[in-house]
């Protein structure tokens, strides 16, 4: 005998996944939990005809069943009387779930839990992979199902599996007027009498800066729904977490809801045995006071809320600032320098006295005022907050105010700046995943060392560049990066003591290197900010922070960074879509002008296409075309070329890459015509398979060959050799590799 079970109290999602679960296993028997939604209940009176049969667990003799198969939960406790089957002697069992992992999930045969907003997408997804065919009122409780535990696609947990499903169901004649009416049912008389008690005991606690509403309410008899009156009670109080627990009969039940992607409160509920996940939990209860529930909730709520994000986590800084005395033309430079729309403005004790915006600039210019000091232009009622002001309350004024950038000030002096893409940036760029996971145990420890002499010297600091982007695709890679938001100079010296190595220090750039005994490098670098002057020149550098560390990279999947600092040790730093990228294979600029400002940007890009498998979007790929067609790639000298044409043949694929090159046009600007059509490549690929023997033979003979001669050698292949010294000349090469080509 074969059973599809669910957990007590099953919403749509837990019973729409069974019914899915029987057309992928249509000889297993539906068995309904003791404890059914309300709303659920009076789907199945409807439309009971046409439903699959669902059988009463008094009616089953759990100890003949050999296969179960379980939807929406792992844990074995929340399965009423069918878990009785779980006993059972080679028992198979096979769960569909989407919550998160817990310690008390049970051991499964098959284990088919996914990522997804609700257990339904992920049966659904195998019905479509299937091609198994299903009824409009299968479509319609599939959707109910994905509607209801993903808040109609507005829960953090959703995800765009959830909304392929919903697609896909509605190409199915999923109808949407039942959906709502079911999602909608308006509320029982008992009902409304337990919202009403649920309102009068409410309160509300800040812990962390973070809201939470509480209440409590006691019933002579049970009442379904408190999950639904919950979530009421926050639209009415307008909060964004809340905890509710009433006493029915014998038992307690407690539902929490939570709208903050932070607050887990399936964590949160744990200390009173209940489980969910991050945005939906519950637990019943029957030997405990609702004093001893509120104690155990407030030790757990401060255990798990975080410290609220505060201008000082957010902020730019340092801050670039202009005296009162300065000209509006001189102030114009300064903006189209940095590329800023705005700027604070300071007196000679530096205390903030103003802004002024590039709107009011052009307006001055507009009036033949350039010569005028910024002073009387400055706008004089200053919005301003201080470092340890909530991202929510610069949010409001923010709303308020109609403006989009924050000075934070400490005692009058300016100490950073907040705008509209920091917090946006900040919003929707943390993980809270710990990546340090994907490194091996000497890695994480020489990072540990980092953080310590980071919290020592007060710098924050982050591990960067490709070991963060090939962690994240499971390729081994151990060049530890990193960035400090202080003195790269001095931390590389602090660093070097702890460990048994090399130090070189570049005052100029304010970088370090620590070479260690086993000849692993840790490269240390100040962050920075830059800026281009014209097209193709090398970069202005000066001292910035994290962010425009960040922002000054080449491609998005190569912005993201971990943070070394004690309280987000491990956390990702993804503030331009990184990992979306990545999991799209997406080559991606961070903005218009990026190629323009550094054309060998286009080589960089090309070699990562060819080295990860990934693509250009069209957007920058249509922005390496431009560049390319306004012979800016001709501007750049030629040592820049010859090294990245050296990092291409280094590469596993490089006649690939000089391919895609030759497309795209950039090998006609490069000084040389060199052929890049299909036979040629071909050619050159028979010759380089090759090399292995070529370079045996002329290592015996007491000669070197290597790959990048060979190639350059390969490249200018039918050229004058006139032509090739010429070109080689420019590009710098040396005379002993001259000679070999």
């Amino acid at each position: 005998m074969e059973i599809i079970i669910t957990h007590l109290s099953s919403d749509f999602d837990s019973f729409a996944g069974m019914v899915a679960a029987k057309r992928i296993y249509p000889q297993a028997q539906i068995v309904l939990p003791t404890a059914i939604n309300q709303n659920v209940r009076k789907f199945i009176t409807l439309y009971e005809d046409e439903l699959p049969l669902l059988m009463d667990p008094k009616g089953i003799d759990f100890s003949r069943v050999k296969r179960v198969i379980i939807i929406d939960t792992k844990i074995a406790s929340r399965l009423g009387p069918a878990k009785e089957a779980l006993n059972n002697k080679n028992v198979e069992v096979i769960v569909y779930d989407h919550h998160h992992r817990s310690s008390e999930d049970m051991k499964a045969t098959y284990d088919y839990s996914r990522e997804a907003g609700a257990t339904t997408t992920i049966l659904v997804n195998i019905i479509k992979r299937k091609k198994i065919p299903i009824s409009p009122l299968d479509a319609t409780l599939f959707t109910l199902g994905i509607y209801e535990d993903t808040g109609s696609f507005t829960y953090p947990g959703t995800t765009p599996k959830d909304l392929e499903a919903a697609s896909f169901l509605m190409k199915k004649e999923s109808n949407l007027f039942v959906v709502l009416k079911f999602l909608n049912l308006s509320l029982s008389e008992e009902q409304h009498k337990l919202l009403e008690k649920l309102i009068m005991n409410c309160k509300k606690i800040k812990i962390n800066e973070t809201e939470i509403l509480l209440s409590q309410a006691e019933m002579p008899n049970f009442i379904e729904g408190l999950s639904v009156l919950t979530r009421k009670l926050s639209q009415i109080e307008d909060v964004s977490i809340a905890i509710c627990w009433a006493k029915m009969k014998e038992k307690i039940y407690l539902v929490a809801r939570s709208d903050d992607k932070d607050v887990d409160v399936s964590e949160i509920l744990k200390i009173v045995g209940g489980g969910g996940h991050p945005q939906a939990a519950s637990a019943v209860i029957s030997d405990m006071s609702f004093e001893d529930i509120e104690s155990k909730l407030h030790y757990s709520l401060k255990k798990n809320i975080r410290k609220p994000i505060t201008a000082k986590d957010i902020m730019s800084y340092p801050v670039k600032v202009v005296k009162e005395n300065v000209s509006i033309s001189g102030v114009d430079e300064i903006l189209k320098k940095y590329g800023h729309s705005g700027i604070p403005i300071v007196d000679k004790d530096n205390n903030l006295v103003g802004i002024i915006t590039r709107k009011d600039i052009d307006k001055a210019i507009g009036h033949g005022l350039s010569h005028a000091p910024v002073k009387g232009f400055r706008s004089h009622s200053i919005v301003r907050a201080g470092p340890n002001t909530g991202i929510g309350e610069i949010q409001d004024l923010m709303i308020e105010n109609g403006i989009g950038r924050i000075p934070i000030t400490d005692k009058k002096k300016i100490i950073g700046i907040v705008t509209r893409k920091d917090i946006l940036r900040f919003l929707h760029g943390r993980s809270y995943e710990n990546l340090l996971e994907l490194f091996p145990g000497k890695v994480k420890k020489i990072l540990e060392v980092i953080s310590s002499v980071a919290r020592v010297l007060k710098y924050n600091t982050y591990l960067v560049g490709g070991i963060v982007r090939d962690a994240l695709l499971r390729i081994p890679n151990f060049d530890i990066d990193i960035v400090v938001e202080g003195d790269g100079i001095r931390f590389g010296r602090e660093l070097s003591k702890r460990f048994d190595c090399r130090l070189e220090s570049h005052q100029k750039f304010g970088t370090s290197i620590l070479v260690l005994k086993n000849g692993q490098h840790i490269d240390i670098a100040t962050a920075r900010v830059e800026y281009y002057k014209s097209p193709a020149a090398l970069p202005t550098v000066e001292l910035g922070n994290i962010k425009q560390d960040l922002s000054r990279r080449d491609f998005t999947i190569n912005t993201m960074a971990i943070s070394l600092d004690r309280k987000n040790f491990g956390e990702i730093l993804d503030l331009f879509g990184g990992r979306e990228d990545l999991k799209n294979k997406k080559i991606k600029v961070l903005h218009k002008m990026s190629f323009i400002e550094d054309p060998t940007r286009i080589f960089r890009a090309v070699r990562f296409e060819k080295r990860l498998g990934f693509k250009m979007d069209d957007q920058t790929e249509k922005l390496a075309r431009t560049t390319i067609d306004m012979n800016i790639v001709s501007k750049l000298n030629g040592v820049r070329i010859r090294d990245e044409l050296i990092y291409i043949f280094n590469e596993k694929n490089p006649l690939e890459a000089i391919r895609r090159l030759g497309q795209l046009g950039a090998l006609k600007k490069i000084g040389i015509k060199v052929k890049t059509d299909v036979e040629f490549i071909k050619q050159l690929k028979k010759i380089l398979k090759y090399y292995g023997e070529l370079k045996d033979f002329y290592k015996k003979n007491g000669k070197e060959v290597k790959k990048g001669r060979l190639l350059f050698a390969l490249l200018l292949w039918g050229i004058k050799p006139g032509e090739i010294k010429r070109w080689c000349f420019e590009m710098k090469v040396r005379k002993k590799d001259l000679n070999v080509i």
